[in-house]
């Protein structure tokens, strides 16, 4: 059974860093313990809005630091965001995000998994849902981004879409398994 022996805060910003030390006694006696930083930043939502009869996707492009320094690249995106406070559920925050972000109203929410993106350093459980969306009936100066962000809506064909997947180029976590969901739900990949 695992031992929590100390959480320390490193640092706090969007979030905090903690270095964690637990230590796990196993059935045949062993001990090891661990220590580590992780991210403490809170739970967090990602949406993928299609519409099934343009069979179209709407995606986020935005830069983000991690990817460019790595690869000078500005990739494309579900969209995601955290769960805020004021929000009265998950799907409530999903929502939101979609009206802050796309510009667009949901329907047919779907939940599709609840995952760590990152175990071994982000305390964070993404939620992850497909939702329906009416291609053309987009708000785009409607939106409330959040100060910080500066965000292009694209939409895709599903055969765009598709052709991303196959090459390889879909690089945020929650696109590509949010894609996987979509092509198993069969809605005209």
């Amino acid at each position: 059974m695992p031992e929590l022996i100390r959480r320390t805060i490193l640092l706090e910003a969007k979030g905090q860093i903690e270095e964690v030390e637990v230590r796990v006694v196993h059935e045949d006696g062993r001990e090891h313990t661990t220590t580590d930083p992780v991210w403490v930043y809170g739970d967090s939502i990602a949406v993928l809005a299609y519409d099934p009869h343009a069979k179209t996707v709407l995606l986020v492009k935005q830069l983000r630091v991690a990817p460019y320094i790595m690869e000078e690249e500005i990739i494309l995106e579900a969209c995601a965001g955290g769960i805020e406070i004021s929000d009265l559920s998950i799907e409530e925050a999903c929502v939101r995000e979609a009206q802050e972000e796309l510009g667009c109203q949901l329907t047919n929410l779907n939940k599709i998994a609840n995952v760590f993106i990152n175990p071994a350093r982000l305390a964070e459980r993404a939620h992850f849902f497909l939702a329906e969306y009416t291609s053309g009936d987009l708000n785009i100066e409607g939106r409330d981004l959040d100060e910080d962000e500066d965000i292009e809506v694209v939409e895709l064909s599903f055969q765009e879409l598709r052709r991303l997947y196959d090459k390889q180029e879909i690089r945020c976590p929650r696109l590509f398994m949010l894609t996987q969901a979509l092509m198993l739900k069969k809605v005209g990949f």
